[in-house]
């Protein structure tokens, strides 16, 4: 079997993350040498030049056990982690060796073909405490983009010229709507009471759902689920535009919460578009074994808002690459659903958008990834060992990662996250982070 193409895939978005042209002259035969007339980079292929051509690279034992320390030539005191290759590099006037596979390394990270072979939760996602990058604990650290950051370096080092960057430090402030009304129904009543109860097991609690749900349907207060305009004010205050995701299920589905043909929903969705926000799919559990599902939920939300362009996977329910070719195949042009459900990082090792490769088809997708970084929800409510102080700041340190790169910082908060009592002082929490981002926006220089 041949690799050319994983190989031309991955070279071609370093290259294009440095907003290079890939050189005429490339070697692909036992490494990966770039030749500028008469100055050579070598980069060790490490991975893909073992595998016979008969055979395929997508097998478990091709996953790597331990990270690969090296040397940063750009740093005396820095290592970077890598997941093919070996410690070594030279250094001469007209050549440069690199020891670390970085193209192998990064093309293991985004394609996420490691994920073919994790074990499931019992909702069908991938076990995440098994990953490569949370088991060596390097899930804070965008790693491809530390191997971007080498390439150019060695690319400098060999007196190539390199042209001041232009990308600048991006957030993409995203709320997925999982519930739009908590008072919607005498049934929703219901279910926050036994919630109340069985859950939360609190009679004051109870007691103040029932007071609250009167002065609702009294028209003293609204519908605490309904932050969409207080999201809104927030972000235009500092010139964002969030992206809303809808579940386009309707009554009577599975995992339907709302239907997605309610005149309320649509006035909801006519004041986003009107403020100059975007409204995205939030497909279904039901949908990411289930094509046909998935299909039918895009043509519906189409019908109300036609031209949508992308969104998020409800539960971060994705099998992939099958999963994200839907989203193709249905002319959506990015997720931003590869993140972590228990954490907050870099699933896949970068911050900046990029072309989704299907490793099953040897096939690169007009599809963008938008890396998830951190999801509320990772932090505040799977880890409550954690004060919210340290929470917050973890939050905030990952921000600064990602400007410090001038990534793209993907950010989901849901929009029934504030005023539920087991969320009552996130709202704080929720305005310093856009607050802290909108000082780092303002300021933001290219890297």
């Amino acid at each position: 079997m041949d690799f050319t193409i994983e190989k031309q895939y991955i070279i071609k978005l370093l290259f294009n993350n440095l907003q290079l042209n890939v050189p005429e002259r490339v070697g692909l035969d036992k490494s990966y040498k770039f030749r500028y007339e008469n100055k050579v980079l070598e980069i060790n292929d490490s991975f893909f030049s073992r595998i016979p051509a008969s055979d395929s690279y997508l097998k478990r034992e091709n996953i790597p056990d331990e990270v690969i320390w090296i040397d940063d030539p750009q740093s005396e005191k820095e290592k970077i982690p890598g997941l093919y290759g070996e410690n070594k590099m030279i250094f001469e006037e007209d050549y440069i060796y690199c020891g670390l596979d970085i193209f192998a390394s990064s093309f293991f990270m985004l394609t996420r073909w490691e994920e073919l072979f994790l074990p499931r939760d019992r909702f069908g996602r991938c076990d995440e405490s098994e990953m490569f990058v949370v088991k060596h604990r390097l899930y804070t650290r965008p790693i491809v983009n530390e191997y971007i950051r080498l390439f150019r370096y060695l690319l400098f080092r060999l007196g190539i010229p390199i042209k001041e960057s232009t990308y600048r430090f991006h957030p993409f402030i995203t709320h997925d709507i999982d519930y739009l009304f908590r008072y919607a129904s005498v049934r929703n009543l219901c279910q926050n009471l036994a919630g109340d109860i069985l859950h939360r097991k609190s009679l004051k609690i109870f007691f103040q759902t029932c007071k609250n749900y009167l002065r609702y349907r009294l028209g003293i207060i609204g519908d605490p689920f309904d932050t969409f305009d207080e999201l809104m004010d927030l972000s235009e205050k500092f010139g964002f535009k969030d992206a809303f995701y809808f579940k386009p299920t309707v009554k009577g589905e599975y995992d339907s919460t709302y239907d997605i043909r309610d005149k309320k929903v649509k006035l909801i969705i006519d004041k986003i578009i009107r403020r100059g926000h975007e409204v995205g799919i939030h497909p279904s559990k039901n949908t990411f074994h289930n094509l046909n599902q998935f299909n039918r939920e895009v043509t519906r939300l189409n019908k109300i808002y036609p031209g949508i362009s992308g969104g998020r996977q409800h539960f971060l329910l994705y099998d992939l690459p099958i999963t994200l070719h839907a989203w193709e195949d249905n002319g959506l042009l990015y997720d931003a659903g590869l993140g972590f459900a228990f954490r907050g990082g870099f699933r896949c090792g970068i911050c900046y958008p990029y072309p989704f490769f299907n490793v099953l088809e040897k096939k690169e997708l007009k599809l963008k990834i938008r890396p998830l970084i951190v999801m509320e929800g990772a932090l505040l409510q799977y880890d409550k060992e954690k004060s919210l102080d340290l929470i917050e700041q973890e939050i905030l340190d990952l921000i600064d990662i990602v400007y410090r790169y001038n990534g793209e910082f993907v950010f989901l908060w849901h929009n029934d996250h504030f005023y539920r009592y087991e969320y009552q002082n996130h709202a704080i929490i929720y305005k310093r982070i856009i607050e802290h981002i909108g000082l780092l926006t303002h300021g933001s220089m290219s890297r």
